[in-house]
């Protein structure tokens, strides 16, 4: 059964289940009232007939003789009074009713009684004289007002009964469509969440939980949508890391297999010592590159946990630009240190390796005529290498720290480069809470700043 018509049977057992039960109290306690107004205005005739009775029979000789002998004409005359039919018993009668036989008895009582469709009310009381009972009257009320007023109510209760299933049905069909409309949308999306279509659901604006229901669902849409995207975009970029990891390492591998073949055929040791040479250099480039491609691994696969521990950076830095400068002094480069003294928790060994990098690189493809290398210490502890040489396009700056990208692809390979550097140097910041800056204008050079949280 659908939820709709569960809704609407649910809301008419409820209405039945309500007038079923209160109808047969309404009708009850109604007609309970008019039969006590019936009692109480029998139970007043009652008391002014006895005082009647009493004052009559005052003035008779035998009072016995005389209500037994008078039944006829005081019953008319009560019944005058009272506007009830009325029975008069005398004691001496044999021939009782069980309501006349408790009156002469003394107690004064009541009875409801049903002959054919009519119900009568019948109220007898005893009538005394000189200390004692001389006979006993019953006044006879049939309840025809009663009983309309009662049928009259069964009918009206039963109007009510069929206007409030009806009622209760268009209002069931109403609410329910209202209710489960937003939740057959639902429905619909998420079928449609399953083929990848992650539209929004539109509903009207309400504040109850159907629109809270609904935010959260178009929120998960999106979520999921951004999350496959960003899937789909990871693995756009694991192909063409892959793409790029295959050619790369294929072009050394190609040399050197073309170098051996050229040192066995060749009968000239120079040649082939140069051969030898070259076989030395290509397999040190793939071994810088493989060593690059296993640190990267390791830094994004484990989210480097960087073994820190209290440091001189400035010192660590000097030794750093010592072990360039005879390098940079064979390129006619000169490298100027502007160094702060700053002591931070840094893991050495990563920072050195950072500074390598960037005064590697600056040292290969800057082709300018000095190196500034900078430290100081403000909110973190920050190090740069700037150069002023040719500098890096403007359209390059945000992709020159990714995997294998180059901005002079040709040159970058001439002069041995992986294009794993920066990338290195980014996941050594992220693993100190710092980040890598590119700075660049071309023709004006070059400065690369890391931050590192120390």
């Amino acid at each position: 059964m659908k939820l709709r018509k569960k809704v609407i049977f649910a809301n008419m057992i409820i209405i039945t289940l309500v007038l079923v039960i209160s109808s047969p109290i309404i009708v009850a306690t109604v007609d309970n009232a008019n039969l006590h107004a019936v009692y109480q205005y029998l139970l007043r005739q009652s008391n002014f007939s006895q005082q009647y009775l009493a004052e009559y029979l005052k003035t008779v000789a035998e009072p016995s003789r005389a209500f037994e002998y008078n039944r006829l004409t005081l019953e008319k005359m009560l019944e005058d009074l009272s506007g009830c039919e009325v029975t008069v018993t005398s004691i001496a009668d044999e021939k009782v009713f069980p309501i006349q036989e408790y009156a002469l008895s003394g107690k004064k009582t009541y009875l409801i009684e049903t002959t054919g469709d009519v119900r009568k009310f019948y109220l007898s009381f005893p009538v005394y004289m000189n200390g004692g009972i001389v006979g006993a009257v019953t006044f006879e009320q049939p309840l025809y007002r009663e009983d309309a007023m009662k049928r009259g109510l069964i009918l009206v209760l039963a109007i009510i009964f069929t206007l409030a299933l009806l009622v209760s049905l268009v209002l069931s069909l109403v609410f329910s469509r209202r209710l489960i409309k937003p939740l057959e949308l639902l429905t619909r999306a998420s079928e449609k969440f399953s083929e990848g279509n992650f539209e929004p659901v539109a509903l009207p604006r309400t504040r109850d939980e159907l629109r809270f229901l609904t935010d959260s669902f178009n929120n998960m849409g999106r979520n999921i949508g951004a999350m496959l995207q960003k899937l789909r975009n990871e693995q756009e970029k694991q192909k063409n890391f892959i793409d790029n990891v295959t050619h790369e390492i294929r072009t050394p591998l190609t040399n050197i297999l073309g170098y051996v073949d050229l040192a066995g055929r060749v009968a000239d040791e120079d040649k082939r010592q140069r051969y030898y040479s070259y076989i030395k250099s290509e397999g040190e480039r793939l071994l810088d590159m493989v060593n690059n491609l296993l640190e990267l691994s390791r830094l994004n696969k484990y989210d480097l946990s960087a073994n820190r521990e209290k440091t001189d950076v400035t010192m660590l830095v000097m030794r750093v630009i010592e072990l360039m400068k005879h390098r940079a002094e064979s390129s006619d480069i000169k490298i100027i240190p502007d160094l702060g003294q700053v002591t931070a928790d840094v893991d050495a060994d990563k920072v050195k390796q950072v500074l390598l990098n960037l005064m590697d690189n600056a040292l290969k493809y800057s082709e300018g005529k000095q190196i500034t290398v900078r430290l100081w210490k403000e909110d973190k502890v920050y190090l740069s290498v700037s150069d002023d040489g040719r500098g890096i396009p403007e359209e390059d700056i945000p992709h020159v720290a990714e995997p294998f990208y180059r901005s002079d692809k040709s040159r970058s390979r001439k002069l041995g480069g992986s294009g794993l550097g920066l990338a290195v140097c980014r996941e050594i910041a992220r693993a100190h809470d710092g980040e890598l800056l590119i700075e660049s204008r071309k023709g004006e050079g070059t400065t690369v700043t890391i931050s590192l949280q120390g």
